[in-house]
């Protein structure tokens, strides 16, 4: 740390000693002065005495007093030259330690207002005020500096740039933008001179400075709206309403004179317009060029207006907005329709182009800035564009700006725009996809085909070779991309994108075939571009492939398939020279990726919680169990609590179950009419008899495992004194207790004896092979 003080301070006091010293030699020297200061950060170590010794951290401070001495003497010196360098040395030196500015901050401000009050060369002004607002944004964020320096030097400050900016007009373009920050940082500070500024921003935006100086009328437009935020006697809300409402009369006012028409007394008095406008010239050709210029002006301040932020709510008329674009809009479709032969309107169509991009730079600002408000007035928008993109007046700079603003529309309210868009407006779009192209001819090419068609008297065979060859080497397609391509190419990828339902299949087809080819002749190398050594066609290059990409991303149901030209063309771009490019295709072939190699299918769902699976599994035993039916387990009456059975004696669980079984028995009598059962208690009845009973089957009431045999369909009634237990059919009631089948050997013998003797069964409601 306490080496890097040492250099800093060594390079400081030569800086000072060497080639500040000499004023008549700053100007040679400040080259070398400037980048050292530039480059070596000099000046951080201001307050470091606690990580050097005192000895050092003194010779430090004062290289660097003398340092400030030296440029604080340059700043007031005799000559542009030595003033000039004050300045970039104080800026610099302000910019890497502000801590040094805060201690000169008073002295340096006044020495810059005093220069304005000599006469200097133009640079110098320039250099002072620049340097002047770096002050201004440094003072506004400190608190003491605020008290000392903003309340005594900005009204000062402020009044000494208009008196300069009057007297110079290559310094206006700095003061607008030092008035413009000064209103907006110092707003109470700035009202002694809002009407002297109203008054210079009004003089640029006359229309005398929209074709000598487009950035000067910007700033006259941005200066001028930052002008409601001073308040004053009249509130933000009032002040920007009045400037909005004045612009729009001031429009009108100018339209009405390009279309030779007077306004009506009522329309007179109500439109408001901007005070100080001078008066049309009378000669037409020189007032109608000067109130399109005008119209131009204050589309710039509408545009201002509506983007700058105003901090507090404002009423914005949107219904004269949106009209006085569309007025503008159709100035020169009614000039070309119009059947007046009046010689003012042989220069409408010379003015066209800049009332239509006036036009689109206020609707454009318009969707900027209210968002979701333009919906209810997104038809009549799109009628204004339709009247822009009239073939017969529209230039192609007109073109680009209204294929952005067609894609800054689509963009922000999607399918709500594009249904009141007309279809020959996406028609155009997608027709300017189409490139211009020519065929080339080398010289050399060119003399081989002039030797092969003079030898005819050759064979025909090796003449039409040499001619196709020759043919071969020389024709080369050249493809001429233009701005109005690539702003096609943009509003295209956002209909694919955001819309793509509303191309229909024939411009998908178009779309896809134009791309490709395209994409397909550079992927082959047949693309020879102007500048294409240059890479200046790689944003066309990009744009198409961000097409193909949303095409293949948002495919049409009758679209072909044009994938697999997609991978080769990406693939092929991935070798691209181009960055950009090279970017694009990775994004692509990683998009098309699920397309091309699809996923595995869906697999199983999760297992279920452990509470649902034992509530399924408890559902056999609800069945099965002695207190509960199938009825019951189907409707959830089998889950509900039981009580705690009692402890009965044998006696009494035997008469028990004799009971139920009678119960059973009756039941099922009941049910089957078609045969009489006889009650038979099983467990009053040994084990041989019960086997004897029934040889096919044996009752098991108490089983675990609910298995039925499969149906048969019945043929002949059965006759009285069969048991429905002696029969392989399966129980129809669902108050029947389950049948489990007998073992092997049993089944297999009880086969043998009686599978004569069982006769089929036929119940109530089934169908007999009689009927």
């Amino acid at each position: 740390m306490e080496l890097n003080v040492i250099r800093a301070e060594r390079t400081l006091s030569l800086l000072t000693n060497t080639y500040l010293a000499n004023t008549d030699t700053v100007k040679t020297s400040m080259g070398l002065v400037l980048d050292t200061v530039l480059s070596q950060n000099l000046f951080s170590y201001m307050g470091a005495a606690g990580t050097t010794t005192a000895e050092t951290a003194k010779r430090y401070e004062s290289a660097v007093h003398k340092w400030i001495a030296r440029i604080s003497s340059l700043l007031v010196g005799k000559s542009s030259e030595s003033r000039m360098a004050g300045i970039l040395l104080v800026k610099h030196t302000t910019l890497q330690s502000p801590p040094i500015f805060v201690e000169n901050a008073s002295k340096w401000t006044t020495s810059l207002l005093n220069m304005f009050g000599k006469t200097d060369v133009a640079a110098v002004h320039v250099a002072a005020l620049q340097l002047l607002l770096v002050f201004m944004d440094i003072v506004r964020e400190v608190p003491e500096l605020y008290r000392e320096i903003a309340s005594a030097q900005v009204p000062r400050m402020n009044l000494a740039v208009l008196a300069l900016a009057d007297k110079n007009s290559e310094l206006v373009d700095t003061a607008l933008e030092l008035l413009m920050y000064s209103a907006s940082w110092f707003p109470t500070l700035f009202r002694p001179s809002i009407d002297k500024t109203e008054t210079l921003c009004l003089r640029m935006l006359n229309g005398s400075m929209a074709r000598a100086s487009g950035t000067t009328c910007k700033r006259a437009a941005n200066c001028l709206a930052s002008l409601p935020l001073v308040g004053g006697k009249v509130t933000v809300e009032e002040r920007w309403f009045q400037y909005v409402l004045q612009t729009i009369g001031t429009i009108e006012t100018c339209i009405d004179h390009v279309m030779c028409a007077e306004a009506s007394v009522a329309n007179a008095e109500a439109r408001q317009i901007m005070p100080g406008m001078p008066a049309f010239a009378d000669d037409f050709i020189v007032s109608i060029p000067q109130a399109a210029d005008r119209i131009t002006s204050m589309s710039e301040l509408l545009v201002a207006l509506l983007s700058r932020p105003v901090n507090v709510d404002v009423p914005i008329p949107v219904d004269g907005l949106v009209a006085v674009a569309s007025k503008l809009a159709l100035v020169p479709v009614r000039v070309a329709n119009s059947k007046s032969n009046r010689a003012e309107f042989a220069l409408v169509p010379l003015l066209a182009p800049q009332l239509q991009r006036a036009a689109i730079r206020i609707m454009a600002v318009l969707a900027i800035a209210l968002g979701d408000y333009m919906q209810p007035f997104l038809s009549a928008v799109a009628r204004a564009m339709t009247a822009v993109n009239a073939r017969h007046l529209v230039s192609a700079t007109t073109q680009v700006a209204l294929y952005s603003l067609m894609q800054l529309y689509v963009e922000r309210y999607g399918y709500g725009f594009v249904i009141c868009l007309p279809k020959e407006l996406i028609a155009s779009a997608i027709s300017d996809l189409n490139v211009q192209s020519k065929r080339q001819v080398s010289a050399t090419a060119g003399s081989a085909l002039s030797a092969s068609l003079s030898s005819k008297k050759r064979g025909g065979r090796s003449r039409a070779t040499e001619v196709a060859d020759s043919e071969g080497a020389s024709n080369m397609l050249q493809i001429q991309y233009t701005d109005v391509v690539y702003s096609a190419l943009k509003t295209v990828l956002a209909l694919l994108k955001h819309t793509p339902t509303v191309l229909n299949s024939s411009l998908r087809a178009q779309i896809d075939g134009q791309v490709l080819t395209l994409l397909m002749l550079e992927m082959v190398g047949g693309l020879s571009s102007p500048a294409a050594s240059c890479s200046s066609d790689a944003r066309y290059q990009v744009a198409l492939c961000q097409c193909l990409e949303a095409s293949i991303m948002s495919p049409d149901p009758w679209q072909k398939a044009v994938v697999p030209h997609a991978v080769s063309i990406f693939s092929a771009g991935l070798d691209s020279p181009s960055v950009a490019v090279r970017n694009a295709c990775s994004e692509a072939l990683a998009a098309i990726e699920p397309i091309i190699h699809a996923r595995l299918p869906a697999q199983l769902r999760a297992p279920e919680t452990e509470k649902d699976v034992e509530q399924e599994y408890a559902v056999p035993k609800a069945i099965l169990g002695s207190q509960a039916s199938l009825s019951a387990g189907l409707d959830g009456s089998a889950f509900t609590e039981q009580p705690e059975p009692k402890h009965l004696s044998a006696e009494e669980l035997h008469e028990q179950e004799v009971e139920e079984d009678e119960r059973e028995v009756e039941a099922n009598t009941k049910r089957f009419k078609n045969f009489s059962v006889q009650p038979v208690s099983t467990r009053s009845m040994s084990r041989e008899k019960l086997q004897l009973q029934q040889p096919s089957a044996t009752v098991a009431k108490h089983a675990t495992s609910f298995s039925p045999a499969p149906a048969v369909p019945a043929t002949t009634p059965a006759p009285s004194g069969t048991s429905m237990f002696a029969s392989n059919k399966p129980a129809v009631s669902s108050t029947m207790p389950a049948v489990t089948p007998s073992t092997d050997k049993q089944q297999e013998s009880n086969d043998d004896e009686e599978d004569d003797d069982i006769p089929d069964i036929v119940m109530d409601g089934s169908d007999s092979e009689d009927e």
